[in-house]
């Protein structure tokens, strides 16, 4: 990416453009679209067989002994499946997997030692390609297998991933590029599998990508909700070369033993990143100088913009099949509720939520929630002195833009007024 000389006070971060003018606080940084990131030409141009994926698979696609250069078209093709894999493919040197969708259904409530079991994607093979992939709802994003030296995601969405967003346990060298990982409960896994692997020696490149933390109902520990950090590293996982990276946190980690900076003594590289810290107080760790921290409005704004741009990059190239996930948050079932109270639901979709409406009994609480407390949390307020005293079923529907739905498995409530 080419460095802006022009303006004194100018700084580039993921292809914005942010101008301080006279040199103001970083506190004040405003970004302007200015450009944006070119990603590479496709792998799919290289020499070799492609294969073509397309429409609604309801079955995984699994094949592990692909050969060399192998081509896998999928950008027509969306993943439904129950499968704890959605997509896994191995085989050969320098496999590529272009586009494709795997859409999850696991509600917001699922525990996290159930979700950890369902993966988006596990791509192997040394030089691995994964370009353009789209992934919602799985416990794992893309997690890269036992024998993938030297693998890249880049162009890829992954969304609301209730373990880790990319996962590199097998500490090779590989590279993230122009990626959106929004809403993950670890950020970048490269802690050994094996106590005896040893990556130290390896670089993990992540460039021009936004990674967002996201507060799940199911943790692995602590209150909820909660998320664990962006790095899960240990001595012997790779050394990381971070540039023009955006991340975003807006509370603490529930695990102590992960990082929300870069793991110390691991950076191999580092220049034009951004932290966006929206939790209170000061940001949990230290951060090197080649972050820049952003709070409050600032910080939620510049977010916004850099992801709407990405989004404006990076078109689905599919209809909007899947429904949204949705789970109560409070009360909780079996509650007894007495005069004013708060309903809160957890609704997530793999593109845009529309509104949540809150249910008593089958009947509409009010008015539709369209205003998100955090990413994911809905709450109405409501008076239960206007119903009838007695046990009821209280739940939740969904809706997302394109007019599909999803409703939460009731709780029993009781009304005492």
């Amino acid at each position: 990416m080419t460095r802006l000389r022009s303006h004194p006070c100018a700084v580039r971060f993921l292809g914005l453009l942010v101008l301080v003018s006279a040199c103001e606080s970083e506190r004040e940084l405003r970004p302007v679209i200015h450009t944006q990131v070119t990603a590479a030409g496709s792998c799919l141009a290289q020499a070799g067989t492609v294969q073509t994926v397309s429409g609604v698979q309801t079955a995984a696609f699994t094949n592990t002994s692909l050969a060399d250069n192998t081509g896998i078209d999928a950008s027509a093709a969306q993943w439904r499946t129950a499968a704890h894999i959605s997509i896994r493919l191995g085989g050969g040197a320098n496999v590529c997997f272009h586009g494709g969708e795997t859409v999850g259904n696991l509600p917001p409530a699922t525990t996290w030692s159930t979700a950890l079991n369902y993966y988006a994607m596990v791509p192997d093979g040394p030089n691995v390609t994964v370009e353009g992939v789209r992934t919602f709802n799985r416990g794992d994003g893309v997690a890269f297998g036992s024998n993938a030296p030297n693998w890249t995601l880049r162009g890829a969405y992954v969304h609301y991933a209730r373990d880790g967003c990319v996962e590199n346990h097998f500490v090779f060298a590989g590279t993230v590029d122009d990626a959106l990982l929004d809403g993950c409960f670890i950020g970048f896994a490269s802690r050994p599998y094996q106590a005896v692997a040893d990556g130290s020696g390896n670089v993990m490149t992540i460039q021009n990508t936004l990674v967002r933390l996201q507060p799940m109902d199911g943790v692995y520990t602590g209150p909820v909700p909660g998320h664990g950090a962006f790095f899960e590293w240990s001595a012997t996982s790779p050394q990381l070369a971070l540039y023009n990276d955006v991340f975003r946190a807006d509370q603490p980690s529930n695990d102590g033993d992960e990082h929300m900076a870069p793991p110390p003594g691991k950076l191999a590289g580092c220049a034009n990143n951004v932290m966006v810290w929206l939790g209170p107080g000061p940001y949990p760790e230290p951060l090197p100088s080649c972050f820049t921290l952003m709070t409050g409005a600032a910080g939620l704004d510049y977010w916004n913009q850099a992801v709407a741009q990405w989004k404006a990059n990076h078109p689905p190239a599919t209809a909007d099949v899947g429904p949204p996930v949705v789970s109560l948050f409070a009360p909780a079932a079996n509650a007894t509720l007495t005069g004013a109270v708060t309903l809160t639901a957890t609704a997530v979709d793999d593109r845009e939520l529309a509104e949540v409406r809150f249910q008593l009994d089958g009947q509409d609480l009010g008015a539709a929630t369209t205003t998100d407390l955090t990413p994911t949390k809905y709450t109405l307020p409501w008076d239960s002195r206007g119903s009838a005293n007695g046990t009821h079923t209280l739940t939740a529907t969904a809706h997302d833009a394109a007019g599909n739905s999803a409703t939460a498995a009731g709780i029993p409530v009781t009304i005492s007024n």
